[in-house]
């Protein structure tokens, strides 16, 4: 019993260095440029190796490194909603400053992924809904106790605070005096009565 159990363990170590390497080579040349072959030089097996594991060869990849990236992020609201969703959300923002190749992988994929025959464009799209719902949400169970101000559209609210990150990651990224969290803040306190 304990074979099968170290052999699914090994398994599980390798597709997590496959998905480290992964990572590091699509943050260093973008989706486009980057090949199988790459990521197995530097894991160090084979490309038949890295197939073993993502059989759906760059796209899988690509898919479970930005999956992992969510998860991540789903942790942190997990079971939050209205104000402390909302301040969750910040706390993402918070937590990728510490995180530079991340936040830069994900702007180099979201910019590629806009065009239509993108394969990861789907997945994107489907992030983003899915986003905006919960987002939306959040504002509308705050405006229901009265917390949003005057006129706030919890759906208008919801994709100006995702277009205000989007933003501001990228601003950081080049440089800009920004602060991802505190600047996402003021964007999302900017509809509520109370600041969160």
């Amino acid at each position: 019993m304990a074979g099968p159990r170290g052999e699914y363990r090994k398994s599980a170590q390798r597709r997590e260095q496959i998905l480290d390497a992964a990572f590091a080579v699509f943050s260093q040349n973008g989706y486009s440029a980057s090949s199988v072959n790459e990521i197995a030089r530097v894991v160090g097996i084979t490309q038949t190796g890295v197939l073993h594991h993502f059989a759906g060869g760059k796209t899988e990849l690509l898919r479970a490194v930005l999956e992992r990236r969510d998860s991540q992020a789903e942790l942190l609201l997990d079971e939050k909603t209205g104000r402390e969703f909302l301040a969750a959300l910040v706390d993402i923002s918070r937590s990728q400053r510490l995180q530079r190749g991340v936040v830069q992988l994900y702007a180099i994929l979201a910019a590629e992924a806009t065009a239509p025959d993108h394969p990861i464009r789907p997945y994107f799209t489907e992030r983003f809904e899915r986003i905006a719902a919960a987002v939306t949400a959040a504002f509308a169970e705050v405006g229901a106790t009265g917390g949003l101000r005057d006129g706030v559209d919890p759906r208008r609210a919801a994709l100006t605070s995702m277009a205000a990150v989007e933003g501001l990651q990228l601003l950081w990224l080049n440089d800009l005096d920004v602060d991802i969290a505190e600047d996402s803040a003021r964007v999302i306190n900017s509809f509520l009565v109370t600041p969160l």
